[in-house]
């Protein structure tokens, strides 16, 4: 048996398929040519009477596509159109959400069927594989300023999710609108059979010998379907799209209609990415392939074969059709046993599902089961009548009868009848068979649905999957007839899909597909920074977790990727777990020598002072390691730091407060008040002195050096002594505390940084990475600020200023573009490890917040890693009672060890802190799993996967296995990288070696 589509026609596309058949003993088998099998002679009666036998035999065959666009198909006589339902993910969904889930489509189609007619419809749920070459072309595409190695980087994840098969699940619901042809009445959603129709005369005759000669070779005639006819059936569609709109789903576009038609026709084997049709203009008798393969029709099974265009090669898939055959006797809605979602998440294997079904007006639906229950009636009672017992099959049939019938006088709904079928495919017929005894086992023994393979029907179910008007088939005693909500209890659209998701917004697209960070189920995640702001969502994005959770390998594999993309990434790295990272793939295995952490420490990396020396010196000349502590005194002075000297003030006010603690600034506070406006007094006669001389205002700032903490020390000791000297007792005794105090306070070794006579700022953040690291930094071991001695209170102020200070060295003007040569926003990142020192007191929650709304006008993202998720909850819950909107776009939650942590995590995750589900799911993930949140609020388990041998050595924060992970050089170019299957599978046949050899 041998099968061509072709497409092609004046207005759109024409599609025509062929069937030339050649028949033998054992099976039906053939070959052809697309542009064989002419017309018979026309020499005599007998020979003219086989040409028009055989062109009968072919118009019959042929599969009749005659139009499509992105709104509407015409098949035959019927129009049709389609829409493509998004996958909604409903792992955390409590008992409400999922019932509203599953009366979604009821609840949209049952509009549909307000009229007097039937109307016929086709869901479709089945899997495309990811074209990852695309992905990776786009997302390189998007990339500020991206290196070559990130560029391979991208196309080597799309290597290695083409070779696992990555697939994204697609569900597919088509909806028949009516018929073309005159008086054909039948199903439609115009009430009445209001049909708009063809004219006379509007298919145009084939002229010419050229013409005749080309109708003869395809059997296409140049068909034309006017304007008029076409934008009366596009209205028809758009209302039934706005009736459908609760679905959320999009209209079927032409280039996914013609993968839909090409899937079934394909089994298991790859569908080859053709050019999107329409990419010329069709003139008379000029076709597009679609789709062209050979296949054996056998009694149990279909056989396709595809052929490699450049090298001939065949390839074959095995594919059967299964069909629900009985149902148990009473179903109750449970997220467990919803058959679509069954399918698709809990079989191991790729289950397609095609389910046909009519919707059947009340007045109609309800005389059909009255029927249905008059016949099984007389039935049960002509058994007693004749002396026989009847059956309990029959007497449960005679109930469920009853009480459809009964539903439907209370409810006067609509019904719906229906068939429910599952393909499967595999490469062989042994794969096939096996995997048709599991679905079978599975389905019966979980979900007590009994599954039939129909002999010798299966080439009719094949063709029953294309879109379009379904063969006849002769099974009919599997049809149900129920009520529509039967359909939404399966949870069709049900799924795992989760991370960035490109929204189209007044023909805009707002978003990419950003980087893959893991995988939920078999579904890969991706995710961007800068999805978020670009969809105008929050610019925050929180990755909270117990320790040794995997929280610290994911913001290592971000910080990595997105610096490499061009974003510009400042880091707060208290543990130099980033600085680490940057030192392993810079300078491989030398950071395991033991003088390697002395030179880092006093900034000689890399120098001509230093025996170590990059082994990527690209990667190293693009990153800046800056030791916070064994720098210069006074570069977090507040004044340094603000953006501006107000801002300055209150921020020194904010530092002070947490070097000496609530209660000790309260008794120092006026005199350091009095001290500040003084100093704040002396710059602005400063400046007014500048601008007289002639100076504009931005010169004489730039001129004129800003207040220091310094001075203000320096302003209340000389109060205290003139306060001594003049004999005041009170002022004395007002002062001599702060004195004190603060003299002291300049000395200590976290606040000395905040201190200096002559401040001096950070070197411009230029790079595409700049670590801030804290070396000997000890992060306070409670969470309560009103716990914390006076060394962690001076180290916690320390970091909050040292935020303070990425926030404003992140806050840059417009730049040039050095890929497109445009002028815009950088993109830029802070990620803030340990985040919980500064959001656990209120002036850091604010800090938080102003940073976090600041970042998103000037395209700055703020990444949160933190064991604690109270405060970020915190910060959330403000803005949402402020009336804002949510600042936290994204959220990782890994593994909490106890049951109240993992309630304060919930509604980060948004879901309520009395959420069960979440709260055990939190406590049970293992290492490198998480539950993610994303932009568009869906929550769904994350296995989180680095991909590469070399990133799981470089994001190894683990003291004892990092050393000999770090012990051998990364390749300087990714193209040279390992992926860890490949690593693990070599490791495995290593040790199986080692094995044979004692």
């Amino acid at each position: 048996m041998f099968l061509m589509i072709l497409l092609g026609g004046a207005v759109a596309f024409f599609l025509i398929a062929m069937l030339l058949a050649a028949s033998s003993s054992k099976k039906n088998t053939g070959s052809g040519n697309g542009r064989s099998g002419g017309q018979g002679k026309t020499g005599g009666s007998r020979s003219q009477g086989r040409g028009q036998a055989q062109a009968k035999r072919r118009e019959e065959m042929r599969l009749p596509y005659r139009y499509a666009d992105d709104m509407i198909f015409v098949h035959g006589e019927s129009v049709w159109t389609g829409i493509a339902l998004p996958t909604a993910i409903d792992e955390y969904l409590n008992a409400v959400e999922l019932q509203a889930m599953a009366e979604a489509p009821a609840r949209a189609l049952l509009n549909l069927a307000r009229g007097d007619r039937n109307v016929e419809c086709h869901y479709r749920k089945v899997y495309r594989p990811i074209t990852a070459q695309d992905w990776a072309d786009q997302l390189n595409g998007v990339a500020w300023d991206p290196t070559e190695n990130y560029k391979a980087y991208n196309l080597r994840k799309a290597e290695y999710q083409e070779r696992i098969g990555a697939m994204r699940e697609r569900n597919i619901l088509l909806v028949k609108l009516g018929s073309m042809k005159r008086g054909a009445g039948g199903s439609g959603v115009l009430p009445g059979g209001d049909d708009p129709v063809e004219q006379a005369g509007v298919t145009r005759s084939v002229r010419g010998a050229a013409d005749a000669a080309a109708a003869g070779a395809t059997g296409v005639h140049d068909e034309y379907l006017s304007p008029e006819l076409l934008a009366h059936w596009t209205q028809v569609a758009r209302e039934v799209h706005e009736s459908l709109e609760s679905l959320g789903g999009s209209p079927l576009s032409r280039e996914e209609l013609v993968w839909l038609i090409r899937k079934p026709l394909h089994g298991d084997l790859a569908v080859p990415a053709e050019p999107l049709l329409g990419s010329r203009s069709w003139g008379p008798d000029q076709f597009d392939l679609v789709v062209d393969f050979s296949g054996e029709n056998h009694k149990t099974h279909i056989v396709l074969h595809q052929y490699d265009e450049m090298t001939g090669e065949r390839h074959t898939s095995y594919t059967t059709t299964l069909v629900a055959a009985s149902w148990p006797t009473e179903t109750r809605f449970r997220q467990s046993t919803a058959w679509a979602r069954y399918a698709a998440q809990h079989v191991e294997f790729p289950v397609e599902i095609d389910l046909r079904f009519t919707l059947i007006p009340y007045l109609k639906f309800k005389d059909r089961a009255k029927k249905i229950s008059g016949n099984l009636v007389d039935e049960m009672n002509d058994m007693a009548n004749s002396g026989r017992a009847p059956s309990t099959q029959l007497a449960a049939q005679v109930t469920r009868a009853q009480n459809l019938l009964d539903d439907v006088d209370e409810h006067k709904m609509p019904g719906m009848e229906a068939q429910i079928r599952f393909t499967i495919s595999a490469p062989d017929l042994a794969e096939l068979e096996r995997r048709r005894r599991v679905l079978e086992m599975q389905f019966k023994q979980d979900l007590k649905v009994t599954l039939l393979r129909p002999s010798r029907q299966q080439w009719r179910l094949l063709q029953s999957q294309l879109p379009g008007d379904a063969p006849r088939l002769p099974v009919a005693p599997y049809l149900r007839l129920q009520e529509v909500e039967q359909l939404g209890a399966g949870l069709p659209t049900a799924g795992t899909e989760l991370g960035d998701n490109p929204e189209h917004r007044s023909g805009k697209q707002l978003g990419w597909v950003g980087n893959l960070v893991g995988w939920a189920g078999k579904t890969p995640v991706h995710y961007s920074l800068h999805v978020g702001p670009a969809r105008n969502d929050g610019g925050g994005v929180a990755i909270v977790g117990a320790s040794g959770g995997g929280k610290s390998s994911l913001a290592l594999q971000k910080f990595y990727e997105e610096s490499e993309s061009g974003v510009r990434c400042l880091v707060i790295d208290p543990k130099t777990d980033f600085a680490q990272l940057c030192y392993y793939l810079a300078f491989g295995s030398q950071v395991n020598d033991p003088e390697f952490p002395l030179d880092a420490e006093a900034g000689l990396l890399g120098t001509q002072q230093s025996r170590f020396q990059p082994v990527n010196r690209e990667f190293w000349d693009e990153t800046e390691v800056v030791d916070l502590l064994k720098g210069q005194a006074g570069v977090l002075d507040p004044w340094v730091v603000a953006r501006d000297v107000p801002s300055g003030r209150l921020l020194a006010e904010t530092m002070l407060r947490g070097f000496l603690g609530d209660e000790d600034y309260q008794r120092v506070r006026l005199p350091v008040i009095e001290a500040m406006a003084t100093v704040v007094g002396w710059y602005n006669s400063a400046i007014r002195q500048a601008t007289e001389q002639g100076l504009s205002a931005r010169d004489a700032e730039r001129q004129v050096p800003r207040p220091t903490l310094w001075q203000v020390v320096d302003e209340v000791v000389r109060a205290y002594d003139n306060a001594v000297a003049g004999g005041d007792r009170e002022a004395v005794k007002e002062l001599k505390l702060a004195q004190m105090l603060l003299t002291e306070l300049r000395t200590l070794p976290y606040a000395r940084l905040a201190f200096a006579e002559n401040p001096q700022t950070l070197s411009a953040m230029r790079k595409r990475r700049t670590v801030i690291t804290l070396r000997g930094f000890q992060t306070p071991a409670s969470s309560d600020p009103r716990s914390w001695n006076p060394a962690e209170r001076l180290a916690a102020t320390a970091l909050m200023a040292v935020v303070e200070l990425g926030s404003q060295m992140l806050d840059v003007g417009y730049e040039k573009n050095p890929v497109t040569g445009e002028v815009g926003l950088r993109p830029k990142a802070l990620f803030v490890d340990e985040a919980y020192v500064v959001t656990a007191t209120e002036s850091g929650r604010d800090l938080m917040r102003r940073a976090l709304k600041q970042g998103r006008s000037y395209l700055a993202v703020i990444v949160l890693i933190t064991q604690q998720a109270i405060d970020l909850v915190q910060i959330e819950d403000s803005e949402a009672r402020s009336g804002g909107a949510n600042q936290i776009h994204t959220v990782f939650a890994f593994k909490q060890k106890s049951a109240q942590e993992a309630s304060l995590v919930a509604p980060l995750l948004g879901r309520p802190e009395s959420d069960t589900k979440v709260s055990n799911a939190l406590q049970e993930l293992r290492t490198g799993v998480c539950l993610q949140r994303d932009v568009d609020k869906r929550v769904g388990t994350v296995a989180v996967d680095l991909v590469f041998q070399e990133i799981l050595a470089a994001t190894d924060t683990n003291g004892t296995t990092r050393p000999g992970r770090q012990s051998v050089d990364p390749p300087l170019s990714v193209w040279d990288w390992t992926f860890m299957q490949e690593a693990a599978r070599e490791d495995r046949s290593a040790e199986t070696e080692a094995a044979a050899a004692r």
